[in-house]
């Protein structure tokens, strides 16, 4: 899952550039996923949750048409990556309003360190050109192994070549695709030899139970 930031200053246009890019990349037949940055609450006061909150539920949940999950706590960017990744499979996630993540990002406004590109939605009139940047500059979740699989001789070598265009062609050879591990609701990075070990394992114990309807799909371990 690769992750694209969009930054800027209030009231020009994130949510409007938010919108193009789903819109676009769900289009082509990605898988998307959206995380807005706020600095308010979720919840408004007087409705049941918020009832459920206040009487002492450190989480609530509600299910419909809709489903959503309410913690009485914020969570950093690479918490909530690591929870996206066991709930769906998704090809990209787009960040709205995370200024200091360390990922590709376009800006409304003023850009920043990761920035690949800084644009008014309002006068965008080629989606497709910043689709195809965004796809070439953006990579997921980094693990920090500084492993050098990649060429480069440590993740922040990497990252910063992804965004200067240097390594439109190259991706993380560790990313979380087979295995991801989580401590204590954090990413723990894995390299590619440990997610082979870990998933041949686990799978060798699947295949050896007697349900048949088991031994197809991706397997979730919770140990606590």
């Amino acid at each position: 899952m690769k992750i694209i930031g969009v930054t800027g200053t209030k009231n020009t246009g994130k949510t409007t550039l938010v919108e193009m890019l789903v819109k676009k990349l769900t289009s082509e037949g990605y898988r998307v996923g959206t995380l807005k940055h706020t600095h308010t609450g979720f919840d408004f006061p007087g409705k049941d949750t918020d009832k459920h909150r206040r009487a002492g539920a450190e989480m609530v949940a509600g299910t419909g048409r809709e489903t959503f999950f309410l913690l009485e706590r914020g969570m950093d960017l690479e918490e909530i990556v690591g929870i996206l990744e066991i709930l769906d499979d998704l090809d990209f996630l787009i960040v709205e309003g995370f200024k200091e993540m360390e990922y590709a990002s376009v800006s409304t406004s003023t850009p920043g360190k990761f920035t690949v590109k800084v644009v008014d939605p309002f006068k965008l009139e080629d989606v497709d050109e910043l689709i195809d940047l965004v796809k070439k500059r953006s990579y997921g979740l980094l693990q920090n192994l500084n492993c050098k699989k990649c060429g480069f001789s440590s993740c922040m070598e990497f990252k910063e070549a992804k965004i200067r265009g240097e390594a439109d062609d190259i991706d993380c050879r560790s990313q979380p695709d087979r295995v991801l591990l989580r401590i204590n609701g954090k990413p723990v990075p894995l390299n590619p030899f440990v997610q082979e070990f870990i998933s041949k394992t686990v799978r060798g114990m699947v295949d050896a139970l007697e349900t048949e309807s088991f031994k197809n799909g991706r397997v979730d371990l919770i140990i606590k």
